[in-house]
């Protein structure tokens, strides 16, 4: 594009600022999808009353929103690229809401299950809709910066519904506090519909079905791709595991804590890849050799996830230091969309972000249902009381993700801007 290529461009100035303030409007979406994400990690013991389920039917109704979040990312990045952001992203914020409302209200865990996938439906079209319009509007110098940024906001929004929700919990109750959420959510729908824009192309659009398919191919033909992808879901399964599930309840066994007091701790990862969203963003432009630096930030997240899983008796403050230090260097995941987006020619960039979003959300959805399902199991042998050794055993499929997404590394190119 024109727009990216000349720095001379007299309205540059104004583009950039306007692109930022559409991103922000598509990023406030972002964290808000998030706080939908996160919420059952606090609730736990409230769903499995609320809808009569145990362990694994709880893990199936969490991993709901993964299945549907991965399900939809490839049609979100195919039509992205095909109508815009701003369209997909109202449509998809209505659906969200809708969903909220249903699981707030809600004692039917079938109905759960419907709600928690229309939530993950519509939470599928934020992350790329906000890639997207930075895409767009935004110089692709500045894409790293943009990627880092979106996750800072997605932080954010899991902070938010982490100890704040937690505590609006413990006053008003957890219907009540999800009601609350649900309206914001009717908020953020209009403002979406208000006042996001898409930037016009002069590139004809594909009407043939054929053609919409074209960019998908492209992406997925490439077997660069699907290690790039792999890679990020095998480093982002330990975080929809841990704080987004089953970290609270483990550090309410090992530690005998409340749930907000594990809240708290297990959401400091979150905190961790907010700095390291953007520090890793900008560096990004600074490192010939990615590949090398995601195999250290990974190994070094090994290291401290073993720690924190089989080291008792940890000195809270440790596990705090513990836990932020990995979230950052797990923050390196981003630069998977990244190399996504100099692989493959922009005019399928929906297409590639969204591919490789599918492959890390399903991640996602496998982890939190498969220690849910080990739990279970144990959990059955004990008479129904869960041991810190159940614990260790349904928490040691994390640390082989790591390891896997090491190896993977070793199998990563480098892109010929990456070398520069």
């Amino acid at each position: 594009m024109d727009r990216k290529q000349d720095p001379s461009c007299p309205s540059k100035a104004n583009w950039q600022l306007g692109g930022w303030a559409f991103w922000s409007i598509a990023a406030l979406f972002y964290a808000y999808e998030f706080v939908h994400r996160v919420a059952p990690s606090i609730l736990t013991e409230e769903l499995r009353k609320a809808f009569s389920v145990n362990e694994h039917q709880l893990g199936i109704i969490g991993a709901m929103y993964f299945y549907a979040y991965a399900a939809f990312q490839l049609p979100a990045g195919i039509l992205v690229d095909r109508y815009g952001a701003k369209r997909l992203l109202v449509i998809a914020s209505a659906v969200l809401t809708l969903g909220s409302f249903l699981f707030t209200t809600t004692s039917s865990s079938s109905v759960a299950l419907v709600s928690r996938f229309m939530i993950g439906a519509g939470s599928a079209f934020a992350f790329v809709g906000c890639l997207k319009i930075g895409a767009q509007w935004l110089a692709m110098s500045s894409f790293p910066l943009v990627v880092g940024l979106t996750n800072l906001c997605g932080t954010l929004g899991a902070l938010t519904g982490g100890m704040p929700l937690s505590y609006l919990i413990k006053h008003v109750g957890w219907r009540e506090a999800l009601m609350e959420v649900s309206f914001a959510g009717v908020f953020i729908t209009l403002l979406l519909w208000l006042f996001l824009q898409d930037k016009k192309t002069t590139r004809k659009k594909e009407n043939s079905p054929f053609g919409l398919l074209t960019g998908l191919v492209l992406v997925m033909k490439e077997p660069q791709s699907w290690l790039i992808a792999i890679y990020g879901a095998l480093l982002v399964a330990p975080i929809v595991a841990l704080p987004e599930m089953w970290g609270v309840e483990f550090l309410k066994v090992s530690y005998d804590i409340s749930a907000t007091q594990a809240s708290a701790i297990t959401h400091t990862i979150f905190i961790g890849t907010a700095v390291g969203g953007p520090l890793i963003g900008w560096a990004a432009a600074y490192i010939n050799d990615k590949a090398h630096f995601m195999m250290l930030t990974s190994l070094g997240a090994l290291i401290l996830l073993l720690i924190f899983i089989y080291w008792n008796n940890l000195p809270f403050a440790n596990l705090y230091a513990i836990l932020f230090c990995y979230g950052v260097l797990t923050a390196n995941m981003l630069l998977c969309f990244s190399l996504m987006t100099k692989l493959h020619p922009d005019w399928a960039q929906g297409a590639a972000i969204g591919f490789t979003n599918m492959v890390i959300m399903a991640s996602g959805g496998l982890t939190q249902h498969g220690v849910g399902w080990i739990l279970n199991k144990l959990r059955a042998q004990h008479l129904g009381i869960y041991l810190i050794e159940d614990y260790h055993i349904a928490l040691s499929i994390l640390p082989i993700c790591l390891l896997l997404a090491i190896c993977i590394t070793l199998l990563i190119k480098q892109g010929p801007e990456d070398t520069k």
